[in-house]
């Protein structure tokens, strides 16, 4: 029988892929949330968190909010997309696959 929740980051798998990674930053970053608070929820280093938004802010996934002397991050109308065709996605390989026989 093939394990689908092996591919998606099950209880083997205990490094996570790129793509889980984003998915972890814009779902964090729904409403807006410093930076700091981003690195605990998404459960990365400042460094790794940095290389991440720069790539999500140029692919206008996310998006910097300035307030006053404080920055903020906001997951975009395009991240929000990804989120939900992201968890299509695992729900359709999550789904165990019929035995015939």
């Amino acid at each position: 029988m093939i394990h689908y929740s092996n591919l998606l980051g099950g209880e083997r798998q205990k490094r996570r892929g790129k793509i889980e990674v984003i998915a972890s930053i814009l779902e964090a970053a729904k409403y807006q949330i410093s930076k700091t608070r981003l690195v605990y929820k998404a459960n990365l280093n400042f460094a790794l968190l940095n290389k991440y938004l720069s790539f999500l802010i140029r692919a206008d996934l996310i998006r910097e909010i300035r307030k006053n002397s404080s920055i903020f991050y906001e997951t975009t109308e395009k991240g929000r997309y990804f989120l939900n065709r992201y968890r299509q996605l695992r729900s359709l390989l999550e789904e165990r696959p019929e035995v015939r026989g």
